[in-house]
Formats: structure tokens, C-alpha cells, sequence
């Protein structure tokens, strides 16, 4: 294998660039085997472990492929998360700005989260902003000629993974010259999932820095096994101890720090990961207080006075927010002893502070749940897992493997270590010997489909039918046959289930059947296989005629049994509702030539992006609150609990639980509010979701204080839901009340009577839009429109009789001073403010000329 970078073909400023300004002059062992069959313009499935390098072999197929294949076309670079989406664009902008490429982003609908789209050459997206922007741009695959799925192994993962197996497969269907790169460190079964992207496999253990397994009982560390780039010579160290600090994780964290390291320690829940950070945190302050005044005990290297200040002042960062909150205090607390803690319920800024402290070494160690080992590329020293079970359907269950290995597989970092530490936490030496067979020895599991989920399938059939242009019986078969499902499984059951998902689409309207089509019927024709007659043997054998002479023996026809069907996995119990609605009748299938066109309706759902049975559930609760407004509904009224009720009543909106304690509590809101529901339980059941009154009470609740403008603090004290866990029930509420009004807008399908009641309706979402979106009351939507004033500073100028951007530009030197006078406020940001208001002033003034 050539591992030369400069005797791979590749052009010259495309060697510079690896030479000059990425300093890499040989390709690791996988690379090299990978990096021909890449460049060649194959498929390729890389399954090679975390840091060897795969994305260089995916950077370099996408130069081949821009440069010299087929110049002028565009790639594409899938990514699960927005968080892995920003790495990448740096990283790609470093090569287009030397090659002469462009870089895009698409990751959201947000300002800045799609970037230079129609322009680049290169675009970093979202497996859901890619489906997205298919959907919403008939030409979008024209002009691409490869495409990157990262992390291919999230496949298996419920709700993100249908979406990236349908855009492949799309990809397959609709542009099958293009190239596919399928990226991973964890695939237990990569021959099957090559064979299904008609891909050459390249799989390896190979790592540029060694890796040691081991399990961690008591302060004892057992090495178990070792993966590393010189495998054949490496030698498995002894079991050996930890300083001796009285606890496991604590020992670990001294042992790193002692190594001039850094950890990451798994925790199973929140709450866990803050408990360890908050203890662990405490812990290193008091040590590092103890080690200025006893320089000779501290770790060689480390100069404590400094650490302290550098972490201090990452406190600083986390505590100088505009909006306190009691989780905020409790990261501060812990950062100030060079721990942290990571999971969802942190905001995206915070998430920032604690990743950029630790990839420049302030920070010791990270308490994180299991999500960190999937968002960021944070390399450390060692990483340990200290919970490896987690409560799943009513049981206690094992982490899979998979996950466990994603976790472990962040030890060890390029540049900075020669080994890396992946240990497991056991509760004694028989259960260390248990976790050490089970995560060592065994591979990851097999990655499965999860398509076959109704949610899923909904969404699929209904954009292939609206957007994808599989708008036939045979070409919706044939297309869902190119998904990993459909290579996995008996083709007649796939069929029968798309034909329960058109079923259930036409009954709701999201699609019309529009006859058979002589076209397909021309073309089914041309495809159909030939039957050959063939010349059989059926004269009966000598010794068969001679046994059927024989009283008691009889000759049959043999019948070969039929194999069992390969089904997609089904995991837990089924719910009571299940069980108490009798089956669905049986489904009668349409014939090959049958045509469908999707209703207005139903590509309006396809194209915002909606589970259909969220549309449906929108288009039903807004068409009873167009009876209430009419007054045919008498015992209901609308209100912002009302709107804010309906989205967290879909399926897309994911749910708040209560706690036990706060059940009594949900019970009292939903009857509290029941007057002011446009879906009761009923209702909602006829439709065919079912979720639990309390868990949309609660929803509804939190959405409901956070545009009454209760602060982070308050919705966290009383609700129990953690700022970053708000912002992502904010986001998707916005999102649906943006549905939920062009649902409205476009209903063509309602009682002409009723109609008058579309302009107040159509006015109070407009209004809940804004607040959601803000977090605030009515009375400031003026004021936000402002650039740099948010919810808390826009009611700071309400509260000195300021309501408008007019109003703002007239504020007077003494008034300014007031202002600048309250906490966190400045004459410059006074000034800043006046100046944005004035612009907005302006940019309203032009609207009309412009339009």
C-alpha cells in the first residue's frame, strides 16, 4: 500500500496542502488501504476507530471528486449533529480557501444556520436539513456527485436514523453515479451495510495512539487489552493501583492530573454527572488550595496559581450570563476545581464554555452523559464509564456495546498522548471480570433499521409521494426496496406495510389515489422476467415405485418449508391502548399501475417538515378553534394556553414529563384548564395519539411561563426544566406555530361559514409566534425588533415608559444615565441600543419601497 501523500495522484496544491499546511506526509495504515478505493470514485464504507483518520480519507475522495473527476459538481457532508456540523466547515474552509472551493452550511432554519447554500461547493448539513432541502428543491441532487454520511452506525438510532437511511437511499435511487462515503468507529456488521451501499469495505483496529482497556474495582486498574499502532509488539501492562483517595473516580482524576492528563467520565443520568462534578469539583478546589500552600505536594508541571485564575475566570464566563440560574451556579461551583458537567439540559452557550475549556486544557475533567460521545470531538487522556446499565421498559439493561465503545473509544489523544485509558467502573472483581468479556471481547452490535417505525414510514411514503417523485404503486416499492430496511427484510412484508401507511395517508387526505396509469402499465410490461420452459425429470425413480407397493407408505409432493422472515426488532411491551383497540382491518393492496398525488395538505405537511400526524392533529384543533370563535363550540375559549396546548399535543413536540411530585400538580392544571383545550384526550385518541394529559400540561406550562417572562430561574425552580431542555421545547414550539399558522392559511377544505373567524385566528398566531420565538408578553414585540435587545432588556426600557424603536431614538442624556445605571448596563450599550433602534426605524421605512 502507498501511504506516500505525494504518489497518490492527487493534484499538487491538494499535496501542498496536506504537506505544507496539515503537516501530513504519510497516511496511517487504514488510510492508505482506504484512500485508493475512495479516490477511485467507489463506495466505501470506513470502519476504523476514533482518530485514525477517516475524514481525511473522506476530504481527500471530495477533492478527487471536485477537482478532477467531475469538476463544477458539489459534495456533500452529512453530520448527526449541529455541534459536529461547525467543526467541520472549519476544517473544509481551511482546504477550500487554499483549493479555491467554497463551504456551506446547513443546519437549521435559524439566522446564520444555512450558509452560502446555492454557492458552495461543499456543504456541511444535517441529515434532516439535507431531507429538508430535498424536499423543498426538485433540482437539489442534480449537481452532486458525492456524498459523506458520518457516524453511519446512527442508523440504529430511533429518531435520528430513518431519516439518514432514506437520504442514502435516495441518494442510491435518484443519482446512483454519485459516490458515497459511509464513516463509523463502530459497526458490528459493515459487510452487510457495504453490501446495501454496494460499497468496498475497509474495516480496522488499527489506532495511531494505544489504547489500553481496563477495568477499575477498588483502586485496582486491570489492563485488559490493547489496541495500538504497533500491535504484534505490545505487551500487557500489569494490574497496578491508584493513589488511594477513598474513591474510584477520585484516585482516577488525581492518577490523570498527576499525568499531566485530562479525564472524561461517563455518568448515566443528569444527575449523576452533576453529582460527580459537583463533588469532584469541590474536592480539587480544597486539593489545589492545599498545593499553594505546599507547592513541593503538587503534580509536576501544574502551576496551581494560574490554573486557579484561568478556571476562575471560566467560571466568570458561565456566571456572566443575562439570565442566572441555579444549574449555572452549581457549573460555576465545579469549575472553579477543574470539573465540569456536560448533558443536554445546559445551554448551547455553556456547552461552548465547558468544550473550549477543555480542548485548551483548562479543565481536568468532564462529568458527561452519554449524548457528549456522540456531539463533540473531545479527545482525552482517559475516559472512564462508571454506570453501565440504564433503566429502559420497566427493566434495568446492559449499554450496548456500541455506545459503550463510542464512549471509550474518546481516549487517547494525537499530539498529546502516547497512550490513552478506556476503564470501566466494576463493583467487584467478579463483575469486573463480567464487563470485561462483555465490552472487551464481544464486537458492537449489528446496526438495524429503524424505518419500519409507523412515525417514520408516515413521513418517508409521504415525501416520497409529495417531493420525491414516487408517485406510483411499483416506483414506491422499488424505491423503499433501496433502503437498509428493505435490504434487510422479506420484500412481501415490506410491501404490506407501505400499503398500511397509503392506506392510512388517503384516508386522512394527505394523498389521493388517481387510477392506474398506462405509462406504468407499458412499463411494468417491459420489466416483467420472462419464464423459461425449462425440461424436468419427472419420471418417478425404480426404488420409489418399488416403496409404494409397499401398505403404509405413501409418495407426496415434497413442500420446502418457508424460511423465517427477517422482521425488524421490536423492543418493549406493547402500550394498554394497543391492546384494548381491536386490529386494523386488513389492508387490500393497490395494484403495481396505481398513481397518487399528493392533496395541497399533504405536501404542505411534507415540505414544513411535520410527522402527518402532527398535521393532522394541527388542522383538526385549528378547525375547532374556528368553531369556537364562531361560537358553534360554547364551553371552550381560546387563549394562548389554547395555541400553546395544541403544538405540545403532536407527536414533533418533544415532551415534558412531570416528576412524581409534580403529578398533583399537573392533575389540578388539567382541570384547571380544561375550558381552554382545542384537543381533549378523546379527541386526540380518535386521531390515534394518546399522550399522558399531565405530560401536556406540563409543556404547556413551561411554554406558558416562558412568554409571561418568568426568568430561567423561576421555570427551573418551579417546573424542574433546565435551560437547555427549554430552548429545545422553544425551538420546536416555534416551529410548530409556524405550521401551525401556514396549516391555517391553506386550509381550503373548512365550512365557508366558519371562515370569517381565519383573520383573528390567523392574527393571534402571528402574535404567539413572536412571543414564543422571544419569551416575552405582547407589549414588547416592538421593542425586540430591535438588534441586541432581548426579552430582559427590552422590559428594562419598558419599565423607564419606553415602548418603541421611535421612543428609543428620543431618549435624552438624562434618561440615557438612568438606563446606564441599571446592573449590567453601560452608556455604551445605552448608545448601541439607540443607534440599532434607529436602524430599525430605517430598515421598516424601506420595506415598501423595496417590495
Amino acid at each position: 500500500m502507498v501511504d506516500d501523500v505525494r504518489e497518490l495522484g492527487l493534484p499538487p496544491d491538494v499535496v501542498k496542502l496536506l504537506v505544507d499546511v496539515w503537516g501530513i506526509t504519510r497516511l496511517h495504515p487504514p488510510q492508505a488501504e482506504a484512500v485508493p478505493i475512495a479516490l477511485s470514485g467507489q463506495n466505501l464504507l470506513l470502519a476504523i476507530p476514533t482518530a485514525s483518520g477517516k475524514s481525511l480519507v473522506a476530504y481527500l475522495a471530495i477533492l478527487q471528486r471536485l477537482l478532477v473527476d467531475q469538476p463544477g459538481s458539489r459534495a456533500f457532508y452529512l453530520v448527526p449533529l449541529k455541534a459536529l456540523a461547525a467543526e467541520k466547515v472549519e476544517e473544509l474552509r481551511e482546504a477550500g480557501d487554499a483549493l479555491g472551493l467554497s463551504i456551506g452550511m446547513a443546519i437549521g432554519d435559524r439566522s446564520g444556520e444555512s450558509v452560502s447554500l446555492d454557492e458552495a461547493d461543499i456543504i456541511v448539513a444535517t441529515s434532516e436539513k439535507f431531507d429538508s432541502l430535498m424536499r423543498n428543491r426538485n433540482d437539489f441532487l442534480n449537481q452532486v456527485s458525492i456524498v459523506v454520511a458520518d457516524e453511519i452506525h446512527l442508523i440504529h438510532d430511533r429518531s435520528r436514523g430513518p431519516t439518514m437511511e432514506v437520504n442514502l437511499a435516495r441518494v442510491k435511487h435518484e443519482r446512483p453515479e454519485a459516490q458515497i462515503l459511509a464513516l463509523s468507529a463502530t459497526v458490528g456488521n459493515a459487510e452487510e451495510m457495504a453490501d446495501w451501499l454496494d460499497a468496498k469495505s475497509v474495516q480496522s483496529d488499527w489506532r495511531p495512539v494505544t489504547l489500553r482497556y481496563g477495568t477499575v474495582c477498588d483502586g485496582l486498574v486491570q489492563p485488559r487489552l490493547q489496541v495500538g499502532p504497533d500491535q504484534e509488539n505490545l505487551d500487557l501492562p500489569p494490574p497496578f493501583e491508584l493513589p488511594d483517595e477513598g474513591d474510584d473516580l477520585r484516585s482516577a482524576l488525581l492518577s490523570t492530573i498527576e499525568d499531566s492528563g485530562q479525564i472524561l467520565i461517563f455518568r448515566g443520568t443528569r444527575r449523576y454527572a452533576e453529582g460527580s462534578a459537583t463533588k469532584l469539583g469541590a474536592w480539587m478546589c480544597k486539593r489545589m488550595q492545599s498545593w499553594l500552600k505546599s507547592p513541593e505536594d503538587a503534580p509536576n508541571g501544574l502551576d496551581v496559581e494560574a490554573r486557579l485564575a484561568a478556571l476562575s475566570e471560566v467560571a466568570r464566563g458561565i456566571e456572566g450570563s443575562e439570565e442566572s440560574t441555579m444549574m449555572g451556579e452549581r457549573l460555576a461551583d465545579a469549575l472553579r476545581g477543574g470539573v465540569a458537567f456536560h448533558h443536554a439540559g445546559l445551554t448551547a452557550s455553556q456547552r461552548r464554555i465547558i468544550e473550549t475549556a477543555f480542548k485548551e486544557r483548562i479543565l481536568f475533567a468532564i462529568c458527561a452523559t452519554p449524548t457528549l460521545a456522540a456531539g463533540v470531538n473531545l479527545p482525552a487522556r482517559r475516559v472512564i464509564v462508571r454506570d453501565l446499565t440504564r433503566w429502559e421498559d420497566g427493566l434495568s439493561r446492559p449499554l450496548p456495546r456500541m455506545e459503550v465503545h463510542q464512549m471509550l473509544g474518546r481516549a487517547g489523544r494525537p499530539r498529546y498522548d502516547n497512550v490513552g485509558d478506556a476503564w470501566l467502573i466494576a463493583r467487584h472483581l467478579e463483575h469486573a471480570d463480567d464487563i470485561a468479556e462483555l465490552y472487551f471481547e464481544q464486537d458492537p452490535e449489528a446496526v438495524e433499521s429503524k424505518l419500519a417505525a409507523e412515525p417514520a414510514m408516515r413521513v418517508h411514503v409521504l415525501a416520497a409521494i409529495a417531493t420525491g417523485g414516487q408517485r406510483d404503486r411499483d416506483a414506491l416499492g422499488r424505491f423503499f426496496q433501496q433502503t437498509f430496511l428493505g435490504h434487510g427484510v422479506e420484500n412481501d412484508w415490506l410491501q404490506s406495510r407501505i400499503d398500511e401507511i397509503i392506506a392510512w395517508l388517503a384516508t386522512h387526505q394527505f394523498i389521493e389515489r388517481t387510477g392506474e396509469d398506462v405509462a406504468v402499465l407499458e412499463r411494468l410490461a417491459e420489466t416483467q422476467p420472462t419464464e423459461l420452459d425449462e425440461e424436468w425429470d419427472d419420471d418417478m425413480p425404480m426404488w420409489a415405485q418399488s416403496a409404494q407397493s409397499i401398505e403404509g407408505v405413501e409418495i407426496s409432493d415434497y413442500v420446502e418449508p418457508k424460511p423465517r422472515p427477517k422482521r425488524p426488532a421490536v423492543i418493549g411491551f406493547q402500550k394498554a391502548v394497543d391492546l384494548a383497540n381491536p386490529p386494523p382491518e386488513e389492508v387490500t393492496p393497490d395494484p403495481p399501475a396505481m398513481t397518487y398525488a399528493a392533496t395541497a395538505f399533504g405536501e404542505r405537511v411534507s415540505r414544513l417538515y411535520l410527522d402527518p400526524l402532527s398535521g393532522l392533529i394541527l388542522r383538526e384543533g385549528l378547525r375547532q378553534a374556528r368553531k369556537i370563535l364562531c361560537r358553534v363550540i360554547e364551553d371552550r375559549s381560546i387563549s394562548p394556553w389554547a395555541l400553546l396546548h395544541l403544538v405540545t399535543c403532536t407527536p414533533d413536540f418533544p415532551p415534558l414529563w412531570p416528576t412524581g411530585k409534580q403529578m398533583q400538580m399537573m392533575t389540578q392544571k388539567v382541570d384547571a384548564m380544561s375550558d381552554q383545550i382545542l384537543l381533549d384526550g378523546h379527541e386526540l385518541n380518535t386521531l390515534g395519539y394518546m399522550p399522558e394529559a399531565e405530560s401536556l400540561a406540563k409543556s404547556a406550562w413551561t411554554l406558558s411561563q416562558w412568554i409571561e417572562e418568568n426568568s430561567l430561574r423561576e421555570i427551573e425552580n418551579e417546573l424542574g426544566v433546565a435551560p437547555g431542555d427549554l430552548r429545545v421545547r422553544v425551538d420546536h414550539a416555534d416551529w410548530l406555530m409556524n405550521a401551525t399558522r401556514q396549516i391555517c392559511a391553506n386550509d381550503d377544505e373548512i365550512d365557508s361559514s366558519l371562515r370569517n373567524a381565519d383573520v383573528d385566528l390567523l392574527e393571534m398566531l402571528d402574535v404567539m409566534r413572536k412571543r414564543v420565538s422571544n419569551g416575552c408578553r405582547e407589549d414588547l414585540l416592538s421593542l425586540i425588533s430591535i438588534r441586541g435587545v432581548g426579552r430582559v432588556r427590552a422590559r428594562i426600557l419598558a419599565n423607564h415608559g419606553y415602548r418603541t424603536p421611535l421612543e428609543i431614538c428620543g431618549i435624552t442624556k438624562k434618561s440615557a444615565q438612568k438606563l446606564a445605571d441599571e446592573r449590567g448596563w453601560s452608556p455604551q450599550l445605552v448608545q448601541n441600543i439607540m443607534q440599532a433602534a434607529d436602524r430599525a426605524i430605517q430598515t421598516r421605512s424601506r420595506r415598501p419601497t423595496d417590495s
